[in-house]
């Protein structure tokens, strides 16, 4: 494929924009590791739900120009439906895109949906509350399942907060490897 206008924005977005997004996420998960060691639980808690509901701001936009730029450079390569460098973009544009349902299905009633729920117990008494879900994911609406309520009353937010960054983890390397496939099949295919 002949690198054109479009087609050149294309392949610069389809590696830049999921490494952008690497960065962010792996920063927001290496930040939390200061905010464990010295946050007493309400001050860990306003700092948490401050992180997290920054996340619509870049996530949604970095994920999708990073899936319609791969999917857009597949779409143009040459070589048919069998050419390694469409294929390879195909599974970049897959693995762009899976960090959306990944946080939507697994993430919100869960993890997120926990720390919400902590986050609103801890605040409780300076008047804090969330708004209950409305079935559409929001940082500023509960999303946690009942069990998940239950499973947060457990814990502290120290612990939840541990286990949000380890589960972040993997969305900063599977972004990652968005941006390496993309680039693999701009540059070695």
């Amino acid at each position: 494929m002949a690198p054109t206008g479009l087609v050149s924005l294309a392949q610069w977005a389809g590696i830049v924009v999921p490494s952008i997004y690497t960065g962010m996420t792996l920063q927001d998960s290496l930040a939390v590791g200061t905010f464990l060691a010295y946050a007493q639980p309400k001050t860990l808690a306003k700092q948490w739900l401050h992180m997290y509901q920054r996340g619509p701001y870049w996530v949604i936009p970095t994920v999708v120009v990073s899936a319609v730029s791969n999917g857009y450079l597949a779409w143009h390569s040459s070589g048919g439906p069998d050419s390694t460098q469409r294929n390879a973009y195909i599974i970049g544009a897959a693995i762009a895109w899976s960090v959306l349902p990944t946080t939507f299905v697994y993430f919100e009633p869960g993890i997120n949906g926990a720390c919400k729920w902590k986050v609103q117990s801890l605040l409780a008494t300076e008047g804090f509350s969330m708004p209950k879900f409305n079935g559409i994911p929001s940082s500023v609406r509960h999303s946690a399942t009942p069990a998940t309520k239950a499973w947060a009353e457990k814990l502290s937010m120290k612990e939840l907060v541990e286990m949000w960054e380890r589960r972040n983890h993997g969305r900063w390397v599977v972004s990652l490897l968005a941006a390496a496939v993309s680039g693999y099949a701009t540059f070695c295919l």
